[in-house]
């Protein structure tokens, strides 16, 4: 599994919904004495063979620390949502697989991630996989890197909805409901 694996972490946003804290950069909040993107970069650093990928698009020296910082594709407006940072990731990957974990969500247990490569293993001609729960979560992501290709396409058609797309990739939603409700809290307000 390590060896075709890459981690992604997507810390690129805006962080609009926390604004009202001054010009904050979610993936550098502090928690527990370490930024967000440092928790992040613990659970998928095991299961990674190369160095991390991290979609950012600001404050990039600061995140150098704890990856490659990729930013996302110049042939696109600025701050393109999600899916921008996951383009932008799977054009720099160099394993079969990308595996994609949002900046904010710091309590995901990183036994998710062989869990996400188990359904792959059951399903091996799937190219993306996301974690279902009592809702969605479609950035707790697993992907091919040959959905680049459909990614931007989608994306130059200015389409933004992530799940629009895992549709259009007949995308496996992996049950993970034997986690609690709390490991998949995404910190979007003060």
């Amino acid at each position: 599994m390590r060896t075709q694996l890459t981690g992604g972490i997507l810390t690129g946003g805006q962080a609009r919904r926390l604004q009202s804290l001054g010009d904050i950069d979610k993936g550098l909040i502090e928690l527990d004495g370490q930024p967000l993107v440092a928790h992040t970069a613990h659970k998928l650093q095991p299961y990674s063979s190369q160095p991390l990928l991290i979609s950012a698009n600001r404050n990039k020296t600061v995140y150098q620390s704890y990856g490659q910082v990729i930013a996302d594709p110049d042939y696109l407006a600025d701050y393109q949502g999600p899916l921008a940072g996951v383009l932008a990731m799977l054009t720099h990957c160099t394993t079969d697989w990308l595996i994609v974990l949002p900046v904010d969500s710091p309590f995901i247990p990183a036994t998710l991630i062989p869990e996400l490569w188990q359904a792959h293993l059951t399903q091996p001609f799937a190219t993306a996989f996301y974690v279902q729960h009592e809702r969605t979560y479609p950035l707790c992501l697993l992907v091919h890197r040959r959905c680049a290709s459909s990614l931007k396409a989608y994306l130059l058609a200015g389409q933004r909805r992530v799940q629009g797309w895992l549709a259009e990739q007949a995308a496996v939603a992996v049950d993970m409901r034997h986690y609690a409700a709390e490991d998949f809290f995404n910190i979007n307000e003060p």
